[in-house]
């Protein structure tokens, strides 16, 4: 996180939470913070946080909920998480927050929690369309292994260049992957598929229908 409390983050202005706490305790000495938890089980949990004057009137509250199985943090520290941020969105409501209510601290996790999740998911798709075509890419395979044995045989290459083309775009995208985030090609392989001739040949064969 900044050093000034601010982060910019696409092109918006978001504060951290320490610095809200450290300009609402600058602000407003007398006046206090209170966090109570509402839910706390196996799965998820949820804490309110209220802002009292010193008159104990309650000017601001905010909620947050975590999940456990969200990040590795959540897994152990759901309940830490959650109140930050509930107090996060109590001290943006109160008006220390600039102009925005989510919190520089619960942006930053929700996009990384967002990014785990997308390529959780890509890997599972990839993952079943390894399986349903695990026969074709063997083949593909086979044949690559071929052309880069013999690599001015222009039969190889049209063979194997018609057998990545009949692949069904996720299978074809399993074969992309680097072999070190579990790619089923070798480097050898996979560069096979990104040279020029290989590309011109696929777009012969697909040119002819």
């Amino acid at each position: 996180m900044s050093e000034s409390g601010v982060v910019n983050i696409r092109g918006r202005e978001y504060q951290t939470v320490a610095k809200r706490i450290a300009d609402f305790r600058a602000q407003h000495p007398a006046w206090s913070i209170l966090t109570e938890i509402l839910d706390r089980n196996d799965e998820t949990v949820l804490v309110s946080a209220c802002i009292n004057d010193d008159q104990g009137r309650t000017l601001a509250t905010g909620h947050a909920e975590e999940s456990r199985s969200a990040s590795s943090i959540n897994r152990t520290s759901a309940l830490e998480n959650a109140e930050t941020s509930a107090v996060g969105r109590a001290l943006a409501f109160l008006g220390l927050g600039g102009t925005e209510i989510a919190s520089a601290d619960e942006l930053t996790v929700a996009l990384k929690q967002q990014a785990g999740s997308d390529i959780a998911d890509r890997y599972a798709r990839w993952g079943t369309a390894l399986r349903e075509h695990l026969d074709h890419v063997y083949e593909f395979k086979t044949a690559a292994a071929a052309v880069i044995a013999n690599p001015d045989d222009d039969h190889l290459l049209t063979a194997a260049a018609e057998l990545y083309l009949d692949l069904p775009e996720e299978a074809a995208k399993v074969l992309q992957m680097a072999p070190t985030k579990g790619g089923v090609l070798t480097v050898q392989e996979r560069n096979l598929i990104k040279t020029d001739q290989f590309f011109a040949k696929r777009q012969e064969i697909a040119a002819r229908g």
